[in-house]
């Protein structure tokens, strides 16, 4: 066991429900919930706030917590729910699930992650709020092609209001990243690369900050393109990716198949694959790898020049 304290809090949409070795309890979802909770974990040595991702919930929790200097470890709620069923635990309730996490906390003994800038937090909530409506966008018009006479204006209007407020969006993004240096030089740089766009540099801006710090093999398992291989005994299966960071391996495989047809680089890498009789997937895969490794080593060696 750790000697770390971790306090675990199962969130919900109106009410957290605390387990720790220090204490335990149901707070309300609230300000004054907050406050309380908060006053409790600021009197424990040394604590570490450790939760679910729950859709976006939780994010009024670390918040406080890192505006408090808090440390904190948010985790994916499938490794927690394997981690239950490796117990035979079938019961669920809030209870449970908190004092789950914190058993899950405590033998897992994961390291709490330095909390996003201010900056890359509000850049983060604003990529949420473009694909939001890249989306909608995309049903509207997907309408407009099949909708009957009387119900084109309705759609054509929601269409202008649509592309409004996602060039607004815009405009903040680029504001923001316009006013901090760094993020600045960065999205040029991976803007240079042949294939790489505005979404998919702000993509990985927002949601992949760490990505120089991270070796190779971190990167690209962190992001979900990296193979695993399904051997057992005789048995031979197929590699296949999973998990990651699902955002930016949508927006890495848009990128990927526009290099490779445009960046030479990409291309020759895609094709030699393909005449090999590697599947089209397969290959677009191995082009995202190659891609984002390529954005690593222009963003960590930055005198560098890369296709």
């Amino acid at each position: 066991m750790t000697s770390k304290n971790y306090i675990a809090i199962d969130i919900a949409k109106d009410s957290l429900e605390v387990c720790s070795d220090t204490f335990s309890g149901s707070f309300t979802y609230d300000t004054a919930g907050l406050k309380d909770l908060l006053g409790k974990i600021q009197r424990v040595d040394s604590p570490i706030v450790f939760c679910e991702a729950t859709g976006g919930y939780e994010r009024k929790l670390l918040t406080e917590c890192h505006a408090r200097s808090v440390a904190c470890v948010l985790v994916n709620p499938a490794r927690v729910r394997a981690f239950a069923r490796s117990d035979g635990l079938k019961a669920k309730s809030d209870p449970i699930d908190a004092a789950l996490l914190l058993r899950f906390a405590q033998e897992k003994d994961l390291e709490p992650a330095p909390p996003p800038s201010p900056q890359r937090q509000t850049l983060q909530y604003l990529m949420d709020r473009h694909s939001q409506l890249t989306e909608q966008l995309a049903r509207e018009k997907n309408r407009l092609q099949k909708c009957p006479k009387c119900t084109r204006k309705s759609i054509e209007k929601m269409i202008r209001f649509i592309e409004k407020e996602l060039a607004s969006i815009n405009k903040q993004i680029e504001k923001i990243i316009a006013e901090d240096q760094a993020m600045k030089e960065q999205d040029e740089k991976m803007q240079s690369v042949v294939g790489v766009g505005k979404t998919t540099s702000w993509t990985i801006l927002a949601y992949l900050g760490e990505i120089i710090k991270l070796s190779r093999n971190q990167l690209v398992a962190l992001v979900g393109i990296a193979p695993f291989t399904k051997d057992s005994g005789k048995y031979k299966g197929k590699r296949k990716i999973e998990g990651g960071r699902a955002k930016i391996r949508r927006c890495l495989y848009m990128a990927a198949q526009s290099a490779a047809v445009h960046n030479d680089h990409i291309k020759t890498y895609v094709d030699g694959l393909l005449a090999r009789g590697k599947p089209y997937k397969c290959a677009m895969v191995a082009a995202m790898r190659k891609l984002l490794i390529h954005l690593q080593s222009l963003l960590k060696y930055p005198q560098k020049s890369l296709a």
